[in-house]
């Protein structure tokens, strides 16, 4: 019952689902076809308008674009895109811990958080699928693109962590929101180049869109990962919670 409080909060919340159109314009900045005679790439939002892309659309391989790597922006910005439902239910805190008790509220709350920010990713997708069939005028919705829905689905669980654990410490937002992205670029763009891809695959923030379309050997080591994280967060409130006085949110 606390879980679904909190699902029908953020639900309900218009931030959640703006997030989660901000989302998908950024991946229909991705990158749709790229000139071979110049080099010039185009955005797949340019498929709407320009008819260069438009009369190149039969050639065009949408489904693999929607089951690949981001080529956008999002996977910048993801990680400050599903952070946001941990800022939305921020009110009547401690009446719901008096309520439902302390334990029910620090599990609840967490695992709420975790599902709506992998939901909103899956959001994100499920439309941007939608708008590929629309332009490839077929059914691209198999069993490949459910793997790909639930990979994202894991990748906005796994960028929302650092932001949860961050809120038990931090009241500012802007820090919550910005701290999981300083971490993801560096993730993202840094790290990658220092360690080698067979290790770093495990555990980069980019790896898990595409997790359920890997090796298998990557899915259990990958999920495996996210346990520990979700288990450190978890544990984490429970520390926190156990030596606040108050109970509640100030």
């Amino acid at each position: 019952m606390n879980k679904m409080i909190y699902i029908k909060r953020t639900v309900l919340n218009k931030k959640y689902w703006l997030s989660s159109m901000a989302a998908l314009v950024l991946l229909l900045c991705c990158t749709i076809y790229i000139n071979p005679e110049n080099g010039q790439k185009y955005l797949f939002i340019s498929a709407f308008y320009d008819n260069f892309i438009i009369e190149r659309l039969g050639i065009i391989d949408l489904k693999s674009i929607f089951l690949g790597y981001d080529k956008g922006y999002l996977w910048m910005f993801a990680s400050i895109i599903v952070n946001f439902p941990c800022l939305i239910n921020q009110k009547t805190e401690r009446f719901l811990i008096f309520r439902t008790g302390k334990n029910r509220y620090i599990f609840g709350k967490y695992f709420s958080d975790l599902v709506m920010s992998g939901f909103m990713m899956v959001i994100s997708y499920f439309f941007f699928l939608i708008i590929c069939m629309v332009l490839a005028k077929k059914n691209l919705f198999d069993i490949y693109a459910v793997k790909k829905l639930v990979s994202v689905f894991i990748w906005g669980m796994y960028l929302a962590v650092p932001g949860l654990i961050l809120s038990e410490y931090i009241r500012n937002k802007y820090l919550i929101l910005c701290i999981p992205f300083v971490i993801n670029y560096f993730m993202c763009t840094f790290v990658t180049k220092i360690v080698k891809y067979d290790i770093y695959k495990y555990f980069a923030p980019d790896s898990f869109q595409i997790l359920l379309l890997t090796e298998s050997k990557q899915i259990i080591v990958s999920c495996i990962i996210l346990t520990v994280l979700i288990i450190i967060g978890i544990v984490n409130r429970k520390i926190l919670f156990e030596r606040r006085l108050d109970c509640g949110q100030k």
